[in-house]
């Protein structure tokens, strides 16, 4: 068990890399490799824990919020029935991936070795987006495969300028805060520049609080005023290629974001006590399935999602597990999940697999 356990970390990481590159058409459905492994990772790590004794819970309110998942998800599968497999599929993954989360932390997966073979992918991927932004910017004959058209933006394995641009914020926070990171301020420009070079407002937005968190943290006026200026040269002096992802001041993705929030608090009233269940919003924003969407299953706010697939009850849980997290972890975990936070009003970034698998390695 303890060398699944070492080596499981290591092939999700591997698996993280390829982000959506790794995907598996099964009776329609498609879906990404990782999630598979993070179900794996979820059984293997209560296991190692249970015979490490150490199977404690630590966030009571998150496995409260699993628990209301799991119910709100039965009592609608009477109405919905196995229509589709995609609601089955996103409960188990949700469960595994805050599973993580409610148990103690498991050093025989999370170990050292782990964390820097993580990091290391993760440099690897920055790099393979830099590449991506410099000789195929052109992804916007990916919309027949149901993907969103990008033009000029990075995007690298994840597809989505939107949620790579978060995870390498992450990355970011990670080795500014990391005293001991060898190569730190080549490492932390290439970063920063990958993140420019996404065009994402929401991560650009979610970068300057997460700065200003560290530098109230630290008493450091100069962190928030050198990120400030940093900033703002980098909306002065990005360039404008062909495209409407690469204009800042562009005002059509909020409108389609204000029309999005309103469909979702539209679709919470129709339920809001325990939801259409986690995660039936395919079948309940679409008469036909859409099962070949990659974006139907979800609204462009993780607790507006949470609302209106577990309700009122489920979101109650849900922020008070938030809390109780923030409360107990380290400033690095601290600001890494305040800017995952922020970025997740405008994204579905709370409920992303990479997103939350970055945040348990290396947060």
């Amino acid at each position: 068990m303890a060398l699944m356990s070492n080596g499981l970390g290591i092939i999700v990481a591997v698996i993280f890399y390829f982000g959506q590159l790794l995907r598996i058409n099964f009776h329609g459905v498609s879906f990404p490799v990782i999630d598979i492994f993070i179900v794996l990772l979820s059984f293997v790590n209560i296991i190692s824990l249970y015979r490490q004794k150490k199977l404690k819970i630590k966030n009571r309110f998150l496995a409260l919020f699993l628990l209301t998942a799991i119910a709100t998800f039965t009592l609608n599968y009477f109405k919905f029935g196995l229509l589709s497999l995609k609601p089955i599929m996103y409960l188990a993954r949700l469960i595994s991936l805050f599973s993580l989360f409610i148990f103690t932390r498991n050093p025989k997966i999370v170990t050292n070795f782990t964390k820097k073979f993580f990091l290391i992918c993760l440099i690897a991927n920055i790099f393979f987006g830099i590449v991506q932004y410099m000789f195929w910017p052109d992804l916007t004959y990916f919309k027949s495969l149901n993907w969103d058209p990008h033009l000029n933006r990075l995007v690298s394995t994840f597809f989505d300028p939107t949620f790579t641009g978060i995870i390498y914020l992450i990355f970011l926070i990670k080795i500014f805060l990391d005293n001991k990171f060898s190569f730190k301020i080549p490492i932390l420009i290439v970063t920063y520049i990958a993140i420019a070079l996404t065009y994402s407002r929401s991560t650009f937005l979610s970068f300057f609080i997460a700065f200003l968190y560290i530098s109230i943290k630290k008493r450091n006026p100069k962190i928030i005023i050198v990120s400030s200026i940093i900033l703002i040269l980098t909306v002065i002096c990005l360039p404008h290629p062909p495209g409407e992802g690469t204009k800042l001041e562009r005002t059509s993705s909020v409108k389609a974001k204000i029309e999005n929030y309103q469909e979702g608090i539209s679709t919470f009233a129709r339920s809001p006590i325990i939801g259409h269940g986690y995660n039936y919003l395919s079948l309940i924003r679409y008469p036909v399935p859409n099962e070949s969407s990659h974006s139907s299953s979800g609204f462009d706010s993780s607790l507006i999602t949470i609302l209106t697939t577990t309700g009122t009850i489920g979101l109650f849980f849900f922020v008070l597990g938030i809390i109780n997290y923030f409360k107990t972890v380290t400033l690095v975990q601290k600001t890494i999940h305040l800017s995952i936070l922020i970025h997740s009003l405008f994204a579905n970034s709370l409920l992303y697999p990479w997103v939350i698998v970055c945040l348990y390695f290396i947060g």
